[in-house]
């Protein structure tokens, strides 16, 4: 029987990988936490896998924070690409005016 990840394994997931794109770029938590206003228990609490609270909006916020240029699909684990990938493109039209 094939195992199918939770929201939880994938809240998880991303946090990881929220956490090393962050140390590649060589930023701290306190900067992300001034360039978003996210507070630093938060960014510290999804990064180790505890952020299952985190809203859809903040997280979108995280992401862009850290200038990726990549698109939702190739972060997001296929279940919600569809949902988030809306998400992304209404926070980034906000953002552009």
């Amino acid at each position: 029987m094939e195992r199918r990840e939770t929201a939880f394994d994938i809240i998880v997931a991303l946090g990881r990988r929220f956490k090393e794109y962050r140390k590649a770029l060589g930023l701290s938590q306190q900067a992300i936490h001034r360039k978003t206003g996210v507070a630093l228990s938060t960014i510290s609490l999804f990064e180790n896998g505890k952020g299952q609270g985190l809203s859809l909006s903040h997280f979108c916020l995280l992401m862009k924070t850290l200038d990726l240029k990549v698109e939702p699909d190739t972060l997001i684990p296929e279940v919600f690409r569809t949902d988030l990938a809306k998400l992304w493109e209404k926070q980034n039209k906000r953002s552009k005016k």
